[in-house]
């Protein structure tokens, strides 16, 4: 499987295989193993807090509920969880045009619609996902792809001192940034 059909199944599921808003944490670190701590969201507090899995990111609610997810393709390749093998990655090639990721998404039988373009970009949305891929127009002829994620997803978070008693190995560890 390649980056496109990656990509085209996020397009139509919202999901990047086990990540997706709405996941647990710990369910997805049964299988893929602990991710890479990012860091916070809000430097101040310790929730929301930005993970990730290679190149595909998301985040946290202290609920330890996914709230969004993005996958970073503007390096050419991109690193994604790997389904076999636990804390592994696999990189695959990335760079997608436009016209690359509407025939993939069209494949998948999934509606999309664009958006209103901005100076340097233009964005592609699926419906009823809301999964937006946005590219970038001032690299090359074609434009290509840089971003591909989800909107936050709205949850009944569970209460602080609920959390605390859920949690009380403040589960996954936050690692020191300097």
């Amino acid at each position: 499987m390649g980056a496109l059909d990656v990509l085209a199944a996020f397009g139509s599921t919202g999901r990047v295989g086990l990540l997706h808003p709405g996941a647990r944490l710990r369910e997805v670190v049964a299988d893929y193993g602990m991710p890479w701590d990012i860091g916070r969201v809000d430097k101040r507090h310790r929730w929301p807090h930005l993970y990730s899995y290679g190149d595909v990111e998301f985040v946290v609610c202290r609920c330890r509920i996914i709230t969004s997810v993005t996958v970073q393709t503007w390096r050419g390749t991109v690193e994604l969880p790997s389904q076999a093998q636990s804390g592994e990655v696999i990189a695959l090639p990335s760079r997608l045009t436009f016209a690359q990721v509407a025939d993939a998404l069209a494949a998948a039988k999934c509606q999309w619609e664009q958006l209103k373009p901005s100076e340097g970009q233009s964005v592609l949305r699926t419906l009823p996902q809301r999964v937006d891929f946005t590219f970038v127009t001032d690299e090359g002829p074609e434009p290509v792809l840089h971003v591909a994620g989800t909107w936050a997803h709205d949850h009944d978070c569970i209460p602080a001192a609920a959390v605390d008693a859920a949690f009380p190995e403040d589960f996954p560890p936050e690692q020191a940034h300097y």
